[in-house]
């Protein structure tokens, strides 16, 4: 009977140890930041146009709101879009090596509702991102994500 409770009270250790180091996965369910993104994105998948336009296209792109405790990242693969979360703190969570993400954009979570909301223009961004309140990597790739989102202004009229 010892033999039992010290067995298992090893095991819910070692699931403490390995929860503690596996915080730094993509969780599947999206929390936060990417669960908004999430429902934004979710018609696109019932859209025949978007399937059909980026059915040959894979990206992942990284989206972190900077103020808040979870990024979004956005898988599109054969022209289904699905969205996971990521704890971003520690910002090693974040790094290419682990998530393998095409295209990264960082941003307060204001400036991002700004852009979904054309409140803020292609030359608004680039002056938040010369005044490095906007982080973008994989710029080139990130059109794709552009593209994305006129996809949903569309889907809107």
């Amino acid at each position: 009977m010892e033999f039992l409770i010290r067995d298992v009270i090893f095991q819910v250790k070692m699931e403490v140890v390995h929860s503690v180091n596996e915080a730094n996965m993509v969780l599947k369910e999206q929390r936060g930041f990417a669960g908004l993104i999430a429902n934004v994105l979710k018609p696109l998948n019932e859209n025949p146009n978007f399937n059909k336009t980026f059915k040959k296209i894979q990206r992942k792109f990284l989206i972190n709101a900077t103020n808040l405790k979870y990024a979004a990242v956005i898988t599109l693969e054969k022209g289904i879009i699905t969205v996971e979360s990521i704890q971003n703190k520690p910002t090693n969570n974040l790094s290419k090596k682990k998530i393998g993400w095409d295209a990264y954009i960082a941003m307060d979570a204001q400036i991002f509702l700004a852009l979904a909301m054309k409140k803020l223009s292609l030359i608004g961004i680039l002056k938040k991102w010369i005044a490095k309140k906007i982080k973008m990597k994989g710029i080139r790739k990130l059109l794709i994500f552009l593209k994305i989102l006129k996809f949903l202004e569309e889907e809107k009229n």
